[in-house]
């Protein structure tokens, strides 16, 4: 929720910004360019607390991702671990660095 959020406020900022420089007279690529870099700037400074809890949702994502991975992977060294005790540890299907 926070992406689309951030996202939101990022596309309002720079349709507002557009439309005022469309209104004092910019047009085509040059209204672009400033409305990208002016909006750019001002999100900046008023988004801060946006960012901020987009970034915090992004770590939080990753710390959930690695810990799944963690997860996953210590089920499948037990499950591994499991079936070579079944079959006597054998050997010929073992893979030695070397």
């Amino acid at each position: 929720m926070a992406f689309v959020r951030y996202t939101a406020l990022r596309a309002l900022i720079f349709a507002v910004v557009a439309a005022l420089l469309w209104i004092i007279g910019l047009r085509g690529y040059v209204l672009l360019l400033v409305a990208l870099l002016a909006s750019g700037v001002i999100s900046l400074f008023a988004l801060n607390r946006s960012r901020d809890e987009l970034s915090a949702t992004v770590v939080n994502l990753h710390r959930r991702y690695k810990q799944r991975m963690a997860e996953r992977t210590a089920a499948e060294d037990a499950w591994n671990d499991e079936v070579r005790g079944a079959t006597g540890g054998d050997e010929r299907h073992r893979h030695e660095p070397g």
